[in-house]
């Protein structure tokens, strides 16, 4: 009796962690493209880790996933970079918006610092979609004035479309494979 429970559960956490790492063919070919034109190489447990925080954050958040995805791609390209103005990671949020939503939201702010932000995808993509979220209620669910709040720069309208038209690919990518 005790064998087969055991090897029930074995059986469950098995389901359960091909469940979590069974990411799209177009997340990873996009992920893997984008970030070798920068001559970086991506293993397939990255684009999982990515894959899998973007799906929790977007369900946690109610923030499309496939926006969040189009948002990353457009930010940063998938890489962990520092900005011109201090922007940081995957999101390209800075600090003091990284703060201002932890004080929104009744988050900690990391121990370690706001440099966290560049290194932990994890937490970034939380703080990033969370700032998007703000941005969305902000402006009653409107994606493109909520896009243009997020980036904040001189090119907000250009750069809001931009995130839509991708945000559009995405959309037909995740469609086309859900249809095989």
């Amino acid at each position: 009796m005790r064998i087969l429970k055991w090897l029930t559960t074995l059986f469950l956490l098995q389901t359960v962690f091909v469940l979590a790492i069974e990411v799209p063919s177009w997340f990873s070919k996009l992920m893997v493209e984008t970030r070798s034109k920068h001559g970086l190489i991506t293993d397939d447990a990255h684009v999982a880790s990515l894959y899998e925080a973007i799906l929790e954050v977007s369900e946690k958040y109610g923030v499309d996933h496939l926006l969040i995805i189009a948002l990353i791609a457009v930010e940063s390209e998938f890489r962990n970079v520092v900005g011109m103005h201090g922007e940081l990671g995957l999101m390209q949020i800075k600090p003091d918006t990284a703060q201002f939503v932890c004080r929104i939201y009744g988050l900690d702010e990391p121990e370690e610092g706001w440099e966290r932000l560049l290194w932990d995808h994890k937490l970034n993509v939380q703080l990033g979609t969370l700032y998007l979220k703000y941005q969305l209620e902000r402006f009653s669910g409107n994606i493109l004035k909520a896009l243009e709040a997020y980036n904040g720069g001189n090119s907000r309208s250009s750069y809001a479309i931009k995130v839509i038209d991708r945000y559009r690919e995405l959309m037909n990518h995740s469609l086309t494979d859900r249809g095989r």
